[in-house]
């Protein structure tokens, strides 16, 4: 899509102000990124200390897990047609400050309760940081990088992950869990700040070359052209599972069965955990860059990526017994690797819609995304808590059977993924 001719002026004068400052904007919205992965998953080294000092179940740690997914999947409703009409620096900035006070919230509680404001709190400021930052990728690069750039911003927030396992699992032992998140809301408020400062150019209506201006699509204008799509429905199925397996295992339950099953200590436990976050890392730009040097691959690249992700959650379902823990060091590595190609589940739905509701398309994607995370999480947890057990410990057939429930939701959501539409872009 061309710009028009009679505005090349005027066009290359927004563009030459629009992409001032692309490193250090990239690098803003990479560290936001990176910390609202962190604060997702951060529940899963901690769980011990969290069922010792609130005196949870697994049903109520799962709970206690899924409260940042439910509020962060609910905010994605609004999220796409507040960033297409008000813009990315002022609705990032302001749900940033948010998640800021979840996290002192959640440190300061001493109840179930309090806890749960506080995740709720922290996924509703943290629902803002990756479609915005989609947002100011649309605006501010070519389409034929998108899929990059995503996958780079994924590479980045895959950091949080890594903090989330085996540094999470020191700076507890060393300041406790309460301090840790004090510290945490001190950094997200001073990155939102910092967003808001740097996305000043970042307003409604300005667009990156190749896009044009276009008139604005009203809010149930641009929700029922993208919820009447067939695509977008098998696009958010198979978001919605991938997602929603992945993070169940990363934040909370994998952890805990390789600690309460396989008897490892927080700090290795954390070590093997921290391998889906180094995979995950590896595998999103290589993700990106293989569909955006292939136009039209995005589909069939994901399609293939998912389905190596659902055959590499098999070897956690308990049917060969295997103790050695590099074992679970590899699949750990191949699942965040695989999983990682989920990424161009976002590509694929921008593709399919116009420009001018590319915020709102992607936001919808990734309500089912953060709805899968939640789901799963918290229906794990009331699935193992099922099982006689003893305390906070749980016999191993409880975790083989949610393993289980995880391969086969891959499985049947790709088989629906897979008759999707093809994207446009070319």
């Amino acid at each position: 899509m061309q710009s028009r001719p009679g505005n090349n002026v005027q066009e290359q004068g927004k563009e030459t102000r629009f992409r001032a400052k692309p490193f250090p904007v990239f690098a803003v919205l990479s560290a936001l990124f990176a910390l609202s992965m962190f604060l997702r998953v951060s529940t899963g080294i901690i769980a011990p200390e969290l069922a010792r000092d609130l005196n949870l179940s697994a049903a109520s740690l799962g709970f206690l897990g899924g409260c940042f997914f439910y509020s962060f999947a609910f905010m994605q409703i609004p999220m796409g047609p507040l960033l297409d009409i008000v813009g990315p620096r002022t609705v990032m900035a302001l749900f940033v400050l948010t998640g800021a006070v979840g996290s002192f919230v959640f440190a300061a509680s001493n109840s179930f309760l309090g806890a749960c404001v506080g995740r709720i709190l922290m996924g509703v400021g943290m629902a803002s940081v990756l479609m915005a930052s989609f947002k100011v990728f649309t605006l501010r690069f070519p389409a034929n990088r998108f899929a990059t750039l995503a996958g780079m911003i994924v590479t980045a927030g895959a950091l949080g992950n890594l903090v989330a396992a085996t540094p999470l699992a020191w700076l507890s032992d060393a300041m406790g869990w309460r301090k840790t998140f004090v510290l945490a809301g001190a950094v997200t408020a001073a990155l939102g700040v910092t967003a808001w400062l740097l996305l000043k150019d970042d307003e409604p209506g300005q667009t990156a070359e190749g896009t044009g201006i276009r008139e604005k699509v009203s809010f149930w204008s641009s929700l029922r052209l993208v919820m009447g799509t067939l695509s977008f429905w098998q696009i958010s199925s198979a978001a919605f599972f991938r997602y929603g397996t992945f993070v169940s295992l990363q934040g909370l339950w994998l952890g805990l069965y390789l600690m309460d099953v396989r008897g490892l200590t927080p700090i290795k436990a954390g070590n093997t955990i921290a391998l889906l976050a180094i995979g995950n890392s590896i595998g999103s730009p290589l993700a990106g860059r293989i569909a955006d040097l292939h136009p039209g691959s995005t589909k069939r690249v994901a399609l293939v990526g998912l389905s190596l992700y659902g055959l590499s959650l098999a070897p956690l379902m308990g049917f060969v017994p295997l103790h050695n823990p590099l074992f679970y060091a590899i699949v750990c590595f191949f699942l965040g690797f695989f999983h990682s190609f989920g990424t161009l589940l976002y590509a694929h739905s921008k593709e399919l819609f116009p420009i001018e509701i590319a915020g709102t398309a992607m936001a919808s994607v990734n309500f089912f995304i953060m709805a899968g995370g939640a789901v799963f999480m918290q229906f794990i947890g009331i699935l193992i808590d099922v099982f006689p057990h003893s305390g906070h410990s749980y016999p191993p057939f409880a975790y083989h059977l949610a393993f289980l429930v995880c391969f086969l939701s891959m499985a049947f959501s790709l088989a629906f993924y897979a008759f999707s539409r093809p994207g446009n872009r070319a």
